[in-house]
């Protein structure tokens, strides 16, 4: 999703429950400004749901250090997962290290199924 204006507003495409986890799709384009949402959206999820947290981010065009620091904080929190990382996810994830704080999966089935704290 390169180039000429194609660029997806920050948001939360989908937030529920799957058996024991429950998953968080976030989608566009992910710095200190479209934090916000994802930031509120994951303090409901913790407050009202017990179980481990997955991030679907397939549909994340581009993000910075602001979503990481969010996904790190909430992996202190509660157990988290990231699901299907799209290639800005996957190569921040790799420069920065942090990758290895994450459970990390390519489809949604095996978090859904059978998710590691």
């Amino acid at each position: 999703m390169e180039g000429g204006g194609d660029d997806v507003e920050a948001g939360v495409y989908y937030s529920e429950q799957f058996g024991r986890v429950w998953m968080i799709a976030l989608q566009g384009d992910f710095d200190l400004d479209g934090l916000g949402v994802v930031q509120e959206v994951t303090e409901q999820v913790l407050s009202a749901f017990r179980g481990p947290v997955v991030f679907d981010l397939a549909l994340v065009s581009f993000c910075d250090s602001a979503l990481l620091n969010h996904l790190v904080r909430t992996a202190a929190r509660r157990p988290t997962a990231l699901v299907q990382a799209s290639t800005a996810v996957a190569r921040l994830l790799e420069l920065t290290g942090a990758g290895a704080v994450f459970a990390s999966y390519e489809d949604l089935i095996a978090p859904t199924s059978e998710p590691e704290p």
